[in-house]
C-alpha cells in the first residue's frame, strides 16, 4: 500500500446498525482506515440494530439527530433548487430528508477530507448535505445491490422505493465525487440503470474480516445436529426476504430428501420484523406441507453463525438477486463447500465461474437440488476455499478504497 497518504479524516454515513451486508461493510472499512492511521467518524441516522455495540476500537460515533421534516426539504432545495421536481417527489412519499442538516453540520464542523455513504437514501443526503454545506468534502456514494432487478421485483410486488427515487439517485449520483460499486455486474447495471458514465463507478470488492472469521468459527456450537455427524446439514443464512428466496431452497432440499438423509438448518430473521416473522412462518408451512418439517430448524439470527459455516456440509445461497453476497465469502474462509444461484451480482465473481463453487440457474429448484448433491458427493478442497476467501480481506479493499478516497492526498 502507498505509505505517502497523508492522514485524512474520513467520515462514513449509515442508515443503522443493523446486521445487514452494508452495515458490515463500512465497519470493515472504518476498522481498516483506523489501522492506517486516519481518523474515522461514523455517522448514524438511528442508533438501532444489533452491530451498536461493534463498533471499531479508535472510531468515533456520531449519532445524528434529525431535524423537522420541513426543514430536511428546505435544506435539500437550497443544495439542488434544479432538482425541485425530483426532490418534491421523494418529499411527498416518506419525507428523507431530515437528516441533510446534521450531515452538514458535521462536514463544517468536522471538516472530514471524505464523507462515505452506502445505500440510496443515504448516498442522496450525504450528496445533498454537501452542496448545502458548501465544503469541500469529498463524497463517495456506494452501490450494493443490482438496482435494476431489485427495481423489477419489487415493482412487480408492489414494494418499489427505487422507482420514484430514481429521478433523484440519477441527479446525486452523477453529482458525487465517485461511486464505487460492489461487484462488476453491479458497476455495470447501475451506470446502465442511472445513466452514469461507465468510468465514474469504480467496482470494489466487499471488504472481509477474513483473521477475525477464522477465530469466531472456532467457537462452540452447541447445536445437537451439528454433533451428530452422520447426517449431512444444509444451511442458509440470511434475511427472510423475498430476495434471499428461501421458499426456492426449501423446495430443493424436500428434492434432495427424497434420496438421502439431510437436515436444514436456516440462520437469519428479524423477529423486530413483521414481514420478516410472516416469511417465516410461510417457510414454516411450506415445510410442512412438503413433509420435511422435522428436519427443517430456524434457530434465529446469530451474531456469531461461523461456526454454522465451518460444521456445515454445504451452504447454499438461493438469493433472487443480490450486489456482492458477503456470506459466499464467509462461507469459504470457514472451508464450507458452497452452491449458490447464478443471480445478478456476486456470486459468479466471488465464485470464479464455478471454480470453487457450484452454481446454478435463479429459481431452478431441480438443478439447485442436483448441485447440493453433488457437493455432498464431491466437496472441494477446503485448503483452496479458504485461499480463496482471504483474497478479499480488508487489507485489499482498503488499499483499492485510497485510490479513490484520498486520491488528492497523495
Amino acid at each position: 500500500m502507498n505509505q505517502r497518504v497523508r492522514p485524512a479524516r474520513i467520515s462514513f454515513l449509515l442508515d443503522n446498525l443493523t446486521g445487514g451486508g452494508a452495515e458490515k461493510v463500512i465497519l470493515n472499512l472504518a476498522s481498516g482506515f483506523t489501522k492506517l492511521g486516519h481518523p474515522v467518524d461514523i455517522l448514524v441516522c438511528k442508533m438501532e440494530g444489533v452491530l451498536c455495540n461493534r463498533i471499531p476500537a479508535g472510531v468515533n460515533l456520531v449519532p445524528l439527530e434529525a431535524s423537522s421534516p420541513n426543514l430536511g426539504f428546505l435544506c435539500a432545495m437550497r443544495a439542488d433548487p434544479a432538482a425541485f421536481r425530483a426532490i418534491a417527489g421523494m418529499f411527498t412519499k416518506r419525507k428523507p430528508f431530515r437528516f441533510i442538516p446534521p450531515i452538514a453540520a458535521h462536514l463544517k464542523v468536522g471538516r472530514p477530507a471524505v464523507l462515505v455513504s452506502a445505500l440510496p437514501k443515504s448516498n442522496i443526503n450525504a450528496v445533498l448535505a454537501k452542496y448545502y454545506s458548501g465544503t469541500p468534502t469529498r463524497v463517495v456514494v456506494g452501490a450494493h445491490i443490482n438496482m435494476s432487478t431489485q427495481d423489477t421485483e419489487c415493482y412487480s410486488s408492489g414494494k418499489s422505493k427505487l422507482r420514484y427515487m430514481r429521478p433523484l439517485l440519477q441527479r446525486c449520483y452523477r453529482r458525487a465525487d465517485a461511486v464505487v460499486a460492489v461487484s462488476e455486474g453491479v458497476a455495470e447495471d447501475i451506470a446502465k440503470y442511472l445513466g452514469l458514465d461507465r468510468e465514474h463507478v469504480t467496482a470494489i470488492y466487499n471488504p472481509i474480516e477474513t483473521r477475525e472469521i477464522e477465530a469466531l468459527s472456532h467457537e462452540p456450537l452447541k447445536h445437537r445436529w451439528f454433533q451428530e455427524e452422520a447426517v449431512p446439514i444444509v444451511l442458509g443464512v440470511g434475511r427472510f426476504v423475498d430476495q434471499k428466496d428461501f421458499p426456492l431452497l426449501l423446495r430443493a432440499f424436500a428434492r434432495l430428501r427424497q434420496n438421502r438423509p439431510a437436515r436444514l438448518v436456516l440462520l437469519g430473521g428479524d423477529e423486530s420484523s413483521a414481514e420478516q416473522r410472516e416469511h417465516k412462518r410461510q417457510l414454516i408451512s411450506l415445510a410442512s406441507q412438503l413433509g420435511v418439517q422435522e428436519d427443517l430448524d430456524m434457530p434465529g439470527f446469530k451474531i456469531n453463525p461461523y461456526p454454522f459455516l465451518r460444521k456445515a456440509s454445504v451452504f447454499v445461497l438461493s438469493s433472487r438477486y443480490e450486489g456482492f453476497g458477503n456470506v459466499l465469502v464467509e462461507a469459504l474462509l470457514c472451508g464450507c463447500p458452497v452452491v449458490s444461484t447464478n443471480c445478478p451480482s456476486g456470486p459468479a465473481e466471488i465464485l470464479a465461474d464455478g471454480r470453487y463453487g457450484m452454481l446454478v440457474p435463479v429459481g431452478d429448484e431441480h438443478r439447485l437440488a442436483e448441485a447440493i448433491g453433488e457437493t455432498l458427493d464431491n466437496p472441494r478442497d477446503m485448503a483452496a476455499l479458504r485461499a480463496r476467501g482471504e483474497e478479499f480481506s480488508i487489507e485489499n479493499a482498503v488499499e483499492r478504497y485510497c485510490k479513490v478516497l484520498l486520491d488528492g492526498d497523495r
